[in-house]
């Protein structure tokens, strides 16, 4: 058994709401149709940015097909343990396989879109994809499943995104002069987010295999 550890900001909060909607949920729907329901919502999330491009109202769009995958993808787990019909092996292959095809919808769709360049999209997928390659790594190692990074899950990343749709909306979009020549801001946050998730991969692996090597030791 691995040992799930969420200590993002939202978790407590996250955690009542997702439990108030789990018993709330008719019978006949099972844990595979919300995950099922978490993928379309990133496929509306990403097509509705890819369709900014006619109009920035899509942004609304965007916004509730995050909400939907966060519903979706959010609750499934927690619905089978509240009704005991967990599949431990089942269950982490589909979620954590969904999750990257959900992912991809996301930010491919936002790389589409105006308001970010295709290839700092793929900077952000990078950044996501090394937190969660780094949890899959140490829960085959220590059974410690690590869901959040200094407070950072992916319910606050759906955030950071609808807060950025939101920015736009109401805002609009702007760039900044940079040596590389005008860049939107979200690809100067991303850019950033990517060099400090990099660096902290980097520096998470060393100590925790520098750990590992010291409680590991060969037999004498």
């Amino acid at each position: 058994m691995v040992f799930r550890v969420n200590q993002s900001w939202s978790a407590p909060l996250e955690r009542d709401l997702l439990l108030w909607l789990a018993t709330r949920l008719p019978s006949w729907i099972k844990p595979d149709h919300l995950t099922v329901i978490g993928v379309l919502g990133a496929l509306i999330c990403g097509l509705a940015y890819w369709a900014t491009w006619l109009s920035p109202h899509f942004l609304w769009l965007s916004g509730l097909g995050l909400t939907i995958n966060w519903f979706g993808d959010s609750l499934d787990g927690n619905l089978a343990r509240l009704r005991k019909i967990e599949r431990p092996h089942y269950g982490f292959f589909v979620d954590h396989t969904t999750d990257v095809v959900s992912q991809v919808f996301i930010f491919f769709g936002l790389g589409a879109s105006p308001y970010m360049h295709f290839d700092t999209a793929c900077l952000a997928i990078i950044s996501y994809w090394l937190a969660s390659l780094y949890t899959f790594i140490r829960a085959v190692a220590t059974q410690v499943f690590q869901i959040s990074f200094f407070g950072t899950g992916p319910t606050e990343i759906r955030i950071g995104l609808l807060l950025h749709s939101v920015f736009l909306l109401v805002i609009g979009s702007f760039s900044v002069p940079t040596a590389l020549g005008p860049l939107p801001l979200i690809d100067i946050i991303v850019i950033a987010i990517f060099v400090v998730v990099f660096v902290a991969f980097l520096l998470q692996a060393w100590f925790e295999g520098r750990r590992l090597a010291a409680e590991d030791m060969p037999p004498r």
